[in-house]
């Protein structure tokens, strides 16, 4: 019994260390994560704003189903309660964008593959969270986002003539 004494301090010292990095591994990967989404649905959304005009319906459909996909992926994420601020910025930013082009395009995307004879390896149970995490989503984003100020206007009407050279 004295030698097993002798080893639990020393060992639980090692599985606290285990735990502290690995706490601090997953923290750094969600944010980053979220980082990671936001970057990877600017570029099709920036390719469907500006070519949704002379794009064939093939086209339009597969750019909308990526666009839907990253929304899907970023409501969901953004629901993690250890996000940092930096990160969730970035994230609900680009997540408002999106759901603002697509409008309730996402939604019906959605509906579309649960009521598909197979939903594409997706479960209800999963089926259900992305529909109530983009639901949130569109609410806390969009729905309550806060209206801009008169000073707020002012700043960005300033910045933009700025930018045209007025």
């Amino acid at each position: 019994m004295d030698k097993i004494k002798n080893l639990l301090l020393p060992l639980a010292l090692i599985f606290g260390a285990i735990a502290v990095f690995e706490t601090g591994a997953r923290y750094g990967a969600t944010n980053m994560r979220a980082h990671a989404i936001a970057s990877e649905l600017q570029l099709p959304l920036g390719i469907y704003v500006t070519g949704e005009s002379s794009m064939n319906e093939q086209n339009a459909a597969q750019w909308t189903s990526i666009i839907d996909n990253g929304i899907a992926a970023g409501a969901v994420h953004r629901q993690i309660w250890y996000l940092n601020k930096a990160a969730k910025a970035q994230l609900d930013k680009i997540l408002t964008f999106a759901l603002t082009v697509r409008g309730d395009g996402t939604a019906k995307h959605f509906e579309a593959i649960a009521k598909s004879d197979q939903p594409n390896g997706i479960g209800t149970a999963k089926l259900n969270e992305i529909r109530n995490a983009i639901d949130s989503a569109k609410v806390e984003l969009i729905d309550n986002a806060p209206k801009p100020t008169e000073s707020d206007t002012a700043e960005q009407t300033e910045v933009s003539e700025v930018k045209s050279g007025s």
